[in-house]
């Protein structure tokens, strides 16, 4: 075996002395061509001038792991792919801290009408089965984006009839998107190994561990529910994410927006005299106390009913409302809670139990909700910034 090795040697002159660099043991095989040096790996005795030697022939930037030589193909395909995983890691974590879900909108599963003129309004209630309404009648899912300028030229019957018509069909559809949300918020709230008092999204490891089973969507739901209802106690959601009745909707529509001629109805599709704190508003004339307001603009009906129903579920000056719909749905009982809706008090509550009853605005409680759109399974949440009375 000894006499199968050899060493092998070369004379370097440095400094004028000639010196002898002795290369590791070899066998006979691996010396049969001298010329393949080159490519023989180093061995770990193998000095560091030598390695920089079978660098340089191979064109190859040696690299180091500590003391110990490696291989440049290999460190770049491990490091290729740790950028890679990295990459994935990253994109993994801005998607699940996003707090927005992607709901289909509602508003695109229906009709939307646009009209001119007073004409064109009664002409559009009547070939979309809006005109002739009956209780207990099935309404079409047709929207109206904003009344016509010239609404207050009808005479006070046909402008009534009118508002009201098409008002039903956005009041529907938008009591019918609460109720999808009430569903999915008690369904989801059946996945919790126990049933929770209270919703905390803190940052606590306990916080989250009761989230366990559910979805991320689901706890992203539970989530942009409680900051768009302000309330994380359970039993205050429950009392927050209802309806109201449609007739009461009506009332204080038909009140607040002179039957939908008024200035803000008109300019902004502010229904329901929904003041706003923000800039962009509609500012109202000069009062006796020479004090402007400014009034929220919407971008269509439907939008002004929604930002009234949540201001309703959410606002604390009418928590005496929704503890009075705990007990019953009459819009009758339920005005006696927005005493503080009008600086009138009494006198307003009044005033709307009177438009209630003479109008007979009790009838169109008993309407549903035409469902051929397809509308039953898709949840619209709406802003989360909509202006408080």
């Amino acid at each position: 075996m000894i006499s199968n090795l050899f060493v092998t040697g070369r004379v370097i002159t440095t400094g004028g002395r000639a010196r002898v660099c002795l290369f590791p043991l070899l066998s006979v095989s691996q010396m049969e061509d001298m010329s393949r040096l080159s490519f023989i790996k180093p061995s770990p005795d193998v000095t560091l001038e030598q390695e920089k030697l079978l660098a340089v022939k191979n064109e190859v930037t040696p690299m180091y792991f500590g003391k110990k030589a490696v291989d440049s193909k290999t460190v770049r395909l491990v490091s290729g792919l740790s950028l890679v995983m990295l990459f994935f890691l990253l994109a993994l974590l801005v998607q699940t801290s996003s707090v927005y879900i992607h709901f289909p909108s509602r508003s695109q599963a229906v009709s939307t009408l646009e009209v001119s003129s007073t004409e064109d309004l009664l002409k559009q209630l009547k070939e979309n089965n809006l005109w002739e309404i009956q209780s207990l009648a099935e309404v079409p899912a047709v929207l109206l984006n904003k009344f016509p300028a010239d609404l207050s030229t009808l005479d006070a019957t046909t402008q009534k009839k009118a508002f009201l018509h098409v008002l039903l069909p956005a009041a529907m559809i938008a009591l019918s998107e609460v109720e999808v949300e009430r569903t999915a918020f008690e369904k989801i709230l059946t996945k919790f190994a126990q049933p929770p008092k209270r919703l905390d999204f803190g940052l606590s490891e306990e916080d989250y561990s009761r989230f366990v089973g559910l979805t991320q969507n689901e706890v992203f739901f539970l989530l942009n529910l409680c900051r768009k209802y302000r309330a994380y106690e359970v039993a205050d959601l429950r009392r927050r994410i209802n309806p109201v009745p449609v007739s009461l909707i009506m009332a204080q529509g038909a009140l607040e927006s002179s039957w939908g001629g008024s200035r803000f109805s008109l300019e902004g599709n502010n229904l329901f005299g929904i003041r706003t704190w923000d800039n962009g508003g509609i500012v109202s004339a000069g009062r006796e106390d020479g004090k402007a307001l400014s009034f929220a603009a919407y971008a269509s009906l439907l939008d002004s009913v929604r930002a009234y129903i949540l201001m309703i579920n959410r606002g604390p000056a009418y928590h005496d409302l929704r503890k009075i719909r705990e007990e019953t749905m009459n819009s009758l009982a339920l005005v006696n809670g927005l005493r503080q809706y009008s600086e009138r008090g009494t006198d307003y509550v009044t005033d709307l139990s009177q438009l209630i009853r003479s109008n007979d605005l009790h009838l169109y409680d008993q309407c549903v909700l035409a469902r051929k759109d397809g509308l039953g399974g898709k949840v619209r949440l709406a802003s989360l910034a909509n202006p408080q009375k």
